[in-house]
């Protein structure tokens, strides 16, 4: 979790970010943009569009006498307001949340069953919605709203969110199911203690606080959930969109995965170029003008003065790559150069050696592309020929990156 596009753009004044997954692949790791959620920690942003719940919920009913405003179906906006009456007694100072806010700020606990992990596999929505509020003592609150297609979809959301989550409660308000999770504290800083979730047809709704104060008292927990019934049925919101959040967005590019120069400096064991020069990405090879990463969607490179370089290509088919190599390789061939020789190393990956003469006139070039990406790799400027070993062990490294997924 990655990057962001719709969501993104909703949420560009929040400062943290959950989770994220791998992609296997660039076409994949665009399509599945949206669900590979990348890390992000910040002052407002709480865990969107999750629900308390699973098999353990306990039903506490509610008698329709202490529905609240909620009662005789009643709808009232979940704003400000409603939030300052339903958490009398524990929280208090609720206004709508803005940038830069006194009130608002800083970073947040978040219990592990309330992470991003429990996000994933959710249905897709057609609208969504978020309301953002702030209060004394770093209190924080997050409303989101979820429409689905259908009452069944909903349903199946609503079945599989907070599912590793144990001790939530049921309550029923006004005939509607309300899920209430809590979790006390573990640090003396802000943390999300307090999440309630309800659905009336194709609609959902989660609400999430945070704050200092630890877990909500039981009257205010009651209170909470009658504000969240009549808030999903008042269907007021500030921020509202239609389409799924999590959706594929076509225009974003996948991430190559980060490689660590450390591995390609242990298996070169110490061969490099014989004196400093500029740092290239590109080694200068005799004979060579294409390059690995040509038509690419996401490249990566590295170079040192010491002649080390090496640069992954990703493309959004597993033909471009190869063709790549073996355009490459083609220049390479047809090299007049007799010093100059090709072989197949560790991995089948492609070697080109050379010695163009003086006291620092080795190098080697390898070649090599596993579906979708492509890479090269090269040493220029060496005295000695490269030592034994070398050559399968970085070919090795080489195919270990190619096959680490997207991000």
């Amino acid at each position: 979790m990655s990057d962001l596009d719709q969501l993104d753009r909703a949420f560009d004044s929040l400062t943290r970010d959950l989770a994220h997954t791998h992609g296997p692949g660039a076409a994949a790791a665009m399509a599945t943009a949206r669900s590979r959620r990348r890390t992000k920690v910040g002052a407002v942003a709480l865990a969107t569009l999750v629900v308390v719940g699973g098999g353990l919920a306990v039903p506490r009913m509610m008698s329709a006498s202490v529905d609240g405003v909620a009662a005789n179906g009643a709808s009232a906006p979940l704003d400000a307001a409603a939030l300052e009456t339903a958490t009398e007694g524990w929280l208090s100072g609720w206004e709508p949340w803005a940038p830069n806010s006194p009130k608002g700020g800083g970073s947040f606990s978040v219990p592990e069953c309330l992470g991003s992990s429990t996000t994933m596999d959710q249905p897709p929505q057609v609208a969504w919605g978020m309301s953002r509020f702030v209060g004394s003592e770093f209190a924080m609150a997050t409303a989101m709203f979820a429409t689905y297609a259908d009452t069944t979809t909903a349903e199946t959301a609503q079945a599989r969110a907070y599912a590793t989550c144990r001790g939530a409660t049921t309550t029923t308000v006004d005939g509607i199911e309300v899920r209430h999770y809590s979790e006390a504290p573990t640090n003396e800083g802000s943390s999300v203690t307090d999440v309630w979730t309800a659905r009336i047809g194709a609609e959902r709704i989660t609400l999430e606080l945070a704050g200092r104060a630890g877990v909500a008292p039981g009257p205010a927990a009651d209170r909470v959930a009658e504000a969240v019934v009549a808030g999903l049925r008042s269907g007021e919101m500030q921020e509202s969109a239609t389409g799924d959040p999590y959706a594929a967005d076509p225009s974003q590019i996948p991430q190559l995965p980060p490689v660590m120069d450390s591995d390609l400096t242990r298996a070169l064991a110490g061969w490099k170029a014989a004196t400093p020069a500029s740092a290239t990405t590109i080694p200068n090879i005799p004979c060579l003008s294409a390059q690995v990463d040509s038509g690419n969607v996401g490249s990566s490179s590295s170079g040192t003065p010491m002649g080390v370089s090496w640069m992954i290509g990703g493309f959004e088919d597993e033909a471009t790559g190869p063709a790549n190599v073996q355009r490459m390789l083609d220049e390479l061939r047809s090299c007049t150069d007799p010093r100059m020789s090709v072989a197949t190393v560790a991995a089948g990956v492609t070697l080109v050696t050379y010695d163009s003469g003086g006291d620092d006139g080795h190098g080697a070039l390898w070649l090599h592309a596993v579906g979708d990406r492509a890479m090269v790799t090269g040493v220029t400027g060496a005295a000695d020929a490269m030592p034994a070993g070398v050559a399968d062990d970085v070919a090795r490294v080489m195919d270990d990156w190619l096959r680490i997924p997207w991000e």
